[in-house]
C-alpha cells in the first residue's frame, strides 16, 4: 500500500546557484499528491496568528495554516536532511502548509510592494499544490534596509498588520518558478523571501496551497 507522503521512485535533484547559495528543484515529488490535497481540503486549516494585533488577517485576506502531527512526514525531513545537511526545526514530523488567498482591495497593492520577505530558521522546502499555477512561486530578495528589517526578529510589526512591504526596499534576486508537485529547497536564513503574488490568480475562492518544512542553520538563535 503506498503511503500519502511517499516520495517517488527514482526522482532527480536539480541544483542550481542564486549567488554563492544552491537551489535544489525536485518536480513529481510526491507518488500520489491529489491525495494529499484531497487530505488537506479535507481538514480545514486555521488563520495563522489569528489572535495577533492588530491584524487584517480575514479582512483583506485570509492566511491560514495546517500544523499537526504526522509520522509519515518524518520521512520526507530525513530525505530533505540529506540534500541541505541541517536538523528539522522541530521533530521532524509536523505538517506545516500555507493557504492563501486574497481580496480585491487597494490595501493588497501588489504592482508596488512585495507581500511579507522574511527570513526562517534555516533552509527551508515548499511543495507546490495548486496545478496549473505558473506565476505565483517564491521570491528571494536582498533586504536594501537592514536596520529597518533586521534578520534577527523578522517580525518588525505585527505580521499581518503590515504585510506588504515597498519594492523600494528589497531587491529581488530571483523568482523560483512554481510547478504542481515541485519541491524546492533554499536557504531561508541566509536570503529574505516571500510567496509571489504578482497578479489576481487567488484573488477569488482559490487559495494557494503549499507544504512547508524548516530546518535549523546552526547560526540561527531563538528570540
Amino acid at each position: 500500500m503506498i503511503k500519502m507522503f511517499e516520495l517517488n521512485d527514482n526522482i532527480t535533484i536539480k541544483e542550481y546557484l542564486v549567488e554563492d547559495s544552491p537551489v535544489y528543484t525536485i518536480d513529481n515529488f510526491y507518488k500520489n499528491p491529489e491525495k494529499i490535497v484531497s487530505f488537506l481540503l479535507k481538514n480545514e486549516p486555521e488563520f495563522h496568528k489569528i489572535d495577533e494585533y492588530p491584524s487584517f488577517n480575514s479582512i483583506y485576506f485570509e492566511d491560514k495554516r495546517h500544523e499537526f502531527k504526522y509520522d509519515e512526514v518524518s520521512k520526507v525531513y530525513e530525505f530533505l536532511k540529506s540534500i541541505c545537511k541541517q536538523n528539522p526545526y522541530t521533530d521532524g514530523e509536523e505538517i506545516v502548509t500555507n493557504f492563501f488567498k486574497f481580496k480585491k482591495n487597494s490595501f493588497n497593492d501588489y504592482t508596488n510592494n512585495y507581500w511579507f520577505p522574511h527570513t526562517d530558521y534555516g533552509y527551508t522546502a515548499i511543495i507546490y499544490l495548486n496545478e496549473n499555477d505558473f506565476y505565483s512561486g517564491t521570491n528571494l530578495y536582498k533586504n536594501l534596509n537592514p536596520n529597518e528589517y533586521p534578520a534577527t526578529g523578522a517580525y518588525w510589526t505585527p505580521e499581518h498588520y503590515e504585510p506588504w512591504k515597498s519594492k523600494e526596499k528589497f531587491e529581488l534576486i530571483h523568482s523560483i518558478e512554481p510547478k504542481y508537485n515541485r519541491m524546492i529547497l533554499f536557504d531561508g536564513f541566509k536570503y529574505y523571501h516571500g510567496m509571489n503574488i504578482c497578479n489576481d490568480d487567488y484573488s477569488g475562492e482559490t487559495y494557494r496551497m503549499n507544504q512547508a518544512l524548516f530546518f535549523r542553520d546552526v547560526n540561527y538563535i531563538d528570540n
